[in-house]
């Protein structure tokens, strides 16, 4: 069966991007539906909220780019609680908690996995933020997440953030298993090692093979890893401790150098996607 394409759009009409291509704002599949990063924009792309660069512009795009996803999920026949992973990408630390705080009022009670990116730009200047979200309709049969919390009562690096947001560290859908993006601290949220990204990234990966462990599964069925480094330097360590805990286990791998992290503490986080064979 061909995928549902909705909301067709020409991106030279949006963004005066100068280009002529024809894309879609949902994807739906047999058992996902994928979505374009929302931002602070109508969804006809006729304007943009927010643009002054405050923090208050940015819980402004929040709120838009929140409301345009419930619209777009129910016309594709889901809703929020199908969420099992989101990535916010966010354009400076000053925003972070605004955007949070928006984020955790519209999903209160979700309990997604997340990973959260401070990056040098997007890709118009008056984009504060993007949210990227993984979906899958649960049908019946609510999605397992594991180890839920409360963003105000854990730890970012060596410090606590008072963002307001229902997260956990597993969600697995089916066979489909996602993971909050693991980073040098271990699971009760302790972090030792400030600036050492390879002994960040070994500890990493010990989370990740815990974490897949309660939920049924193991680093054999790693499908792809993301490795995020927030300097250079912290690339050829991070890699190191991540390629040596996988060991025997082939996967796609992508590495990107960020701004920055949850936390100025952090060095790395990495991102795995598991499907249990």
């Amino acid at each position: 069966m061909p995928h549902d394409r909705l909301r067709k759009f020409n991106i030279r009409d949006r963004f005066a991007a100068g280009a002529d291509w024809d894309g879609a704002m949902v994807v739906r599949t047999e058992d996902e539906i994928y979505v374009s990063g929302q931002i602070g924009s109508e969804l006809d792309g006729s304007r943009t909220h927010g643009s002054g660069h405050t923090a208050e512009d940015a819980a402004i795009q929040a709120e838009i780019a929140l409301r345009n996803l419930t619209v777009l999920l129910g016309e594709a026949g889901a809703t929020l609680d199908d969420i099992c992973r989101i990535n916010v990408n966010i354009t400076d630390r000053a925003y972070r908690t605004p955007i949070y705080r928006t984020i955790g009022r519209h999903m209160r009670g979700v309990h997604p996995v997340s990973t959260g990116l401070i990056v040098n730009g997007l890709a118009r200047p008056e984009i504060l933020f993007t949210l990227d979200v993984a979906v899958v309709p649960q049908r019946g049969v609510k999605h397992t997440r594991l180890r839920r919390y409360h963003s105000d009562d854990a730890q970012y690096g060596f410090e606590r953030q008072k963002i307001g947001c229902d997260f956990c560290q597993v969600v697995r859908a089916g066979r489909r298993i996602y993971l909050r993006g693991q980073m040098g601290q271990n699971l009760e949220d302790t972090l030792t090692d400030i600036g050492d990204a390879g002994t960040q990234a070994a500890q990493a990966m010990r989370n990740v093979e815990a974490l897949l462990g309660e939920a049924g599964a193991a680093l054999s069925d790693i499908a792809k890893i993301i490795l995020y480094v927030t300097d250079r330097a912290h690339l050829s360590p991070a890699r190191e401790a991540v390629l040596r805990h996988l060991g025997a286990v082939p996967c796609a791998l992508s590495e990107i150098i960020v701004k920055g992290l949850a936390s100025p503490d952090l060095a790395m986080e990495v991102d795995v996607f598991a499907v249990q064979a």
